[in-house]
């Protein structure tokens, strides 16, 4: 009977560039066609598109990375989800990349080269949900995906060639190349003027903030005027030097109307509201940051429901989160804690542990050979931005190789110091070490029950016995 062959395991990469308001109330034209593409590519949107390819193609979606307000043009070193996604694959904890489009993947057709090429060495592939398996092992697949990266790139710097005329042309034209901030609009000619309609709930709103009142006051009053800001939007807001008549652009100044003086808006900028003393919270996870929302990314905290009665974590309520989680605080406890039990348990942890401190080290040495193969060879290039940006991403990519090996050698250091029975035995100070270096993140899906809690551990975990 032939044997079934295993199912491949797959972490989903969910990207958007620019994390915002996204009620579609706020922007006008350009913006708010932007807004309207970037709801259609949401991380809700994405993680669907990528969970119906995963189930078509037959892989086990194992984990998610989220990359909010970071750009697909962006170096590697600088995408902090693909780049752990990829480090997933090197390890053999996964098999596939999955993502929801090319484009929210690569826009910068060296960055595509370069995890095209780690992924594969490594065993594993790369899906997008709307082209299918893109990579370079043919010539064919590489003609194809190379040439849409191309033209990703291309659309990318055309885009942003032509956003960086128009916006100098309409500084010089006097035209602020901004978004304005409530208070302030532009008339027939485009130039900022004031908006009277709005203009006096932000100077008050200045004010109030100037008398030591909170973001969440302000925002409270700005909403009772017809001003929608997020919590951050607000802090945004108190902090933009419009508010005092100036907009910077590179290293030019206009000025547009000012809605209150400079004096002012320097003593907003120096308010800080103290909150007082937080108690210490008892809860294992508190403050580990091992705990996030599956939905933002964003480090679960500590809360509760019914006055106190049944503690849970959540995402936290400041951001801008579309679909926020919570979990019960002892049901995600009793799972981290039983697959840590697990690692420490596990006669062969050390060597696994060993075996991926092995496999760290040698990606450290083809990182530092690489960067010093670089220096070599840009040595008379003196400052060109072009040699500078790949030194610094080679740089990058050096430390993030030497962070990977002192975790391993710390995580293998605690894996051959405590067993089993020694959990129980611990503070809580203590567990908290352990949980640090043996699991890596805990993600919490929205829905309901324990199967939407995913745990990435910093060792790999014994295989289930056969029943």
């Amino acid at each position: 009977m032939a044997a079934t062959p295993p199912i491949r395991r797959a972490i989903g990469v969910i990207r958007v560039s620019r994390v915002g308001d996204r009620d579609g109330k706020r922007g006008r034209g350009r913006q708010r066609r932007a807004e309207a593409v970037d709801r259609l590519v949401s991380p809700i949107d994405q993680r669907q598109r990528i969970e119906a390819a995963c189930e078509m193609k037959g892989l086990a979606l194992v984990g998610w990375e989220t990359e909010l307000n970071v750009t697909a043009g962006a170096p590697l070193a600088k995408r902090p989800g693909l780049l752990r996604a990829i480090e997933q694959v090197e390890a053999g904890k996964a098999d596939v990349i999955a993502v929801a489009y090319f484009d929210r993947a690569f826009r910068r057709l060296r960055v595509q080269g370069e995890v095209i090429e780690r992924v594969e060495e490594a065993g594993g592939k790369v899906l997008t949900a709307d082209m299918g398996e893109v990579g370079e092992d043919t010539a064919a697949k590489w003609m194809e995906s190379t040439v849409h990266g191309m033209f990703a790139e291309y659309t990318r710097r055309k885009g942003r060639e032509t956003s960086m005329a128009g916006q100098r042309l309409a500084f010089e034209e006097g035209r602020a190349p901004v978004i304005l901030i409530p208070g302030l609009m532009r008339d027939q000619a485009g130039k900022p003027v004031i908006d009277h309609s709005k203009a006096e709930a932000v100077r008050e709103a200045c004010r109030m903030r100037a008398d030591s009142e909170t973001i969440a006051a302000v925002r409270e009053h700005l909403r009772d005027n017809g001003i929608e800001r997020s919590y951050h939007g607000v802090q945004s807001l108190l902090e933009s030097r419009q508010l005092y008549g100036e907009v910077v652009f590179g290293d030019q100044r206009m000025s547009v109307p000012a809605l209150i003086d400079r004096a002012l808006w320097e003593q907003v900028q120096k308010v800080r509201v103290p909150r007082g003393r937080r108690p210490a919270s008892d809860r294992l996870l508190a403050r580990l940051g091992v705990l996030v929302c599956g939905t933002c990314g964003a480090r679960m905290v500590v809360a509760s429901s019914n006055n106190g009665q049944y503690p849970m974590y959540r995402c936290p309520p400041v951001g801008d989160c579309p679909r926020r989680v919570s979990i019960s605080a002892e049901l995600v406890e009793e799972i981290v804690i039983d697959i840590a039990k697990k690692l420490l348990a596990d006669s062969s942890v050390s060597v696994s542990a060993g075996e991926e401190e092995r496999a760290a080290l040698a990606r450290r040495d083809r990182a530092q050979h690489d960067l010093d193969a670089a220096i070599r060879a840009f040595s008379g290039v003196g400052d060109e931005p072009a040699a500078k940006e790949r030194l610094d991403e080679l740089r990058a990519a050096r430390d993030a190789a030497q962070a990977e090996c002192d975790q391993l050698a710390a995580v293998q250091q605690v894996a051959l110091t405590l067993t089993f029975a020694d959990w129980d035995e611990l503070t809580r100070d203590e567990q908290r070490e352990v949980i640090s270096a043996v699991i890596e993140r805990v993600t919490v899906a929205p829905g309901r029950g324990a199967s939407r809690v995913t745990v990435v551990g910093a060792l790999t975990l014994p295989p289930e016995p056969q029943r």
